[in-house]
Formats: C-alpha cells, structure tokens, sequence
C-alpha cells in the first residue's frame, strides 16, 4: 500500500488534490520502482492542476515533476541502475506520491554530496536557470544582464550561476522585503513598486545584453527598452497574470525573443546531455554557488496543509513533501 496525492477533477489545487490509499501494481520488467523521500511543489504543478494544460494531462493523475528518492527494486530487464541509487525520475509527472514506477532511462543520478532536500529542489529551478544562461543566452564574463523577480527562488540560482562566470546582473524585485533577501554581487538593484520606478530605475542603464523576464505584462516592454539592439529577451514566466501585450514586437523589432520551458528542452535532448547538465547544476549546489530555500516540510498525507502553506507562492523558501 502506498499514499498518493490524486487530481480527479481540474481545479484549484488546495480544492481538488486528495489523498488516497492504494495497492501498488506489479512492477513491469522493464521499470525500476522508486521509494520518493522529498518532493518540491512548484508553479508548475499548480498550473497542471489548474487545468490549463488539460489536453496533455488525462484525469485522473498525480501531480509533482520535482521528487528525489532511491531505487527500491528493478525489473528483470532493467540494466545500469541497482536498488539504493539516488535518483531524480523526470519527464512525467507523478512525484506526490510514495512510489513512483518509471523507464530507469528517465532517471538523473543524483550525487551523494547533496542532501535528500537539496536534491528535491535540484531539478525544476536549478535547470531552467541553467538552459536560460547557458543554452539560450550563452551567459559569457562581460555581459550585462537583467533579472526580473530577482528574490525569487530561481532568481537567486540565476543571480548565483551569473556570479560563477563574474557576470553581476542588475536585479529588479517589487518591495522592500524582497530587496532585504537579495544575495549576490550585482551591478544594480531596482526596487519596482510603482508605475515609473522601473523606466527610472533603468535610465542610463541601457545597452543590456540580455533581459530574463518571469513577470510579463505592460512591464516586459519597459525591459526590453534597456537591451542593446540583437540583445536577448527571454521570456519564462508571467508572474503579472498579465500577457505581453502585442506592441511589444512593432516596438522592438531589432532584438531576440525566445521563450524558456524546461520540459520542451528534456523532452527533445538526450537523456545523457540532460544528465550531463544536471551534474554541473548538481555540484554548483554541492559548492554552494546556488542553494534552494526550504521553507516547511509536511508528511506527504497531509497534502492539504502543505498547499495552504505554499498557496500562493512568495519568496521566502519552498514547501516541501517529505
């Protein structure tokens, strides 16, 4: 028997997630059968259950991209991977619940030097930091770069993976409170609490680089007004609620636009270049050149706790599901 968080019906997560009780089914002879021991929640398993991505998700299923645990046993065709290894199964959802079957292809090999909750949090922010500076911006010594949100959890991965190759961005946060969590060497910081602050914030520091946004909105533009022509706006969150409204484009015809989504990027690499980045993310954790909050950690079945604890997010550290 096992507890798994269940999603039977779209909706607010804190309304629709339950819990239940059930037998495990029998192990398929090409999987391996992973015992979880910490899991993240993340945006992105709110706006999973949410719905807004219903015509990839069948009803019902079990939220949670973000889960550490160890092999507990192996099929008979399995090769490569033997019961007690740490690993990180991605690719698929299912990490809420106590044990998660998978393709032993779809495992990232987490090193002993992290601990179990460094290792729940080591996938989601830490990669997509890593794809943004290093995959899509091609992060260099020299370049000026903006981060918007910068007092977030994956705001300080980036503010730290920038610091690592002496780049000090100019960081933006929306309050005091956030300013007081900033960690990190940077070129500037902009406290954006008001229509103006941050055009102002961002005069005479044009010629950026790169602009990476996770707030969108009327805001995007005023951001992209500071890069350089051929600078780089990467796109990777919506934190307004509000889209980029569409004279974004007429207004700057002469820069890059992309988007960043971490399972696009795991979902079309090889699972051996995506494990390759995962070790240089794992040992900048090991290092602690980045480092993940931790907030409150709840029992897996007290999951309606754990997302009143984490709804809605804010900085100051993950919720965790131990």
């Amino acid at each position: 028997m096992q507890y798994q968080a269940v999603v039977r019906k779209f909706g607010p997560a804190e309304e629709v997630v339950g819990i239940e009780r059930t037998e495990l089914a029998p192990l398929r002879r090409d999987h391996v059968r992973i015992r979880l021991l910490a899991r993240s929640i993340n945006p992105s398993d709110i706006i999973t259950i949410s719905g807004a991505y219903a015509g990839r998700t069948t009803l019902p299923f079990i939220p949670g991209f973000e889960a550490f645990g160890v092999v507990e046993a192996c099929g008979e065709e399995v090769h490569g991977l033997v019961p007690g290894t740490r690993v990180l199964p991605v690719r698929s959802a299912g990490g809420w619940q106590e044990f998660k079957d998978t393709d032993p292809a779809w495992c990232l090999r987490v090193p002993d030097a992290l601990s179990d909750f460094e290792a729940a949090t080591s996938y989601v922010n830490p990669m997509t930091a890593w794809l943004m500076l290093h995959h899509k911006i091609r992060l260099r010594p020299g370049m000026r770069i903006a981060i918007n949100a910068a007092a977030s959890s994956i705001g300080s991965i980036l503010i730290g993976m920038a610091n690592a190759v002496g780049v000090e961005p100019i960081a933006i946060v929306r309050s005091e409170e956030s300013l007081a969590r900033l960690h990190g060497r940077l070129e500037a910081v902009i406290v954006d609490k008001a229509d103006g602050d941050l055009a102002a914030g961002l005069a005479g520091r044009h010629g950026l680089d790169a602009a990476l946004d996770c707030v969108g909105g009327a805001r995007a533009s005023v951001l992209a007004d500071a890069l350089r022509p051929g600078g780089h706006f990467l796109h990777y969150g919506l934190l307004s609620g509000e889209s980029i409204p569409p004279s974004f484009w007429s207004s700057h015809p002469d820069i890059a636009f992309s988007f960043c989504h971490l399972r696009e990027w795991v979902h079309s690499e090889a699972m051996g270049e995506v494990q390759r980045a995962y070790s240089q993310v794992a040992a900048q954790i090991a290092s602690k050149v980045i480092a993940t909050e931790v907030r409150e950690v709840f029992p897996l079945e007290k999951i309606g706790e754990a997302l009143r604890a984490a709804l809605p997010f804010r900085t100051g550290g993950k919720v965790l599901l131990a």
